[in-house]
């Protein structure tokens, strides 16, 4: 279900950068090796806000809550849009240089099996 949002997400701005017929200006990119990466950082950040909103659910004192109001416009306002342009950026420069935006994984998450190593291993 991910794979297909994502999929969409790049046609819809491929379309749109197509239909433009002009390369839009390239941004600074957010550090990091892979698109996978940027994308769980945007969902540990909409975790984040999704507790903070819930926080400021049940809070009483009003300093927490403006205190909780400035990290939500904050998370909403800088951090989450930036997250959203580096993953645009990389999008448009894959399909510019016709690069795959799939990379090998070193991440290890125990009791996880990789379908690819898997299948490597039972040939």
């Amino acid at each position: 279900m991910v794979a297909e949002s994502i999929e969409s997400v790049i046609k819809t701005k491929v379309k749109e950068i197509l239909t433009k017929k002009e390369i839009p200006e390239l941004k600074e990119l957010i550090q990091t090796d892979n698109i996978a990466e940027v994308i769980e950082k945007l969902t540990i950040l909409h975790i984040r806000m999704w507790m903070l909103e819930d926080k400021a659910d049940i809070t009483t004192d009003k300093e927490e809550l403006l205190s909780i109001e400035k990290k939500l416009d904050i998370c909403f306002k800088q951090k989450r849009p930036k997250l959203v342009q580096a993953i645009n950026l990389m999008i448009d420069n894959a399909v510019r240089n016709g690069e795959s935006l799939l990379e090998d994984s070193v991440k290890f998450y125990e009791g996880y099996k990789d379908e690819k190593s898997n299948s490597n291993n039972n040939n």
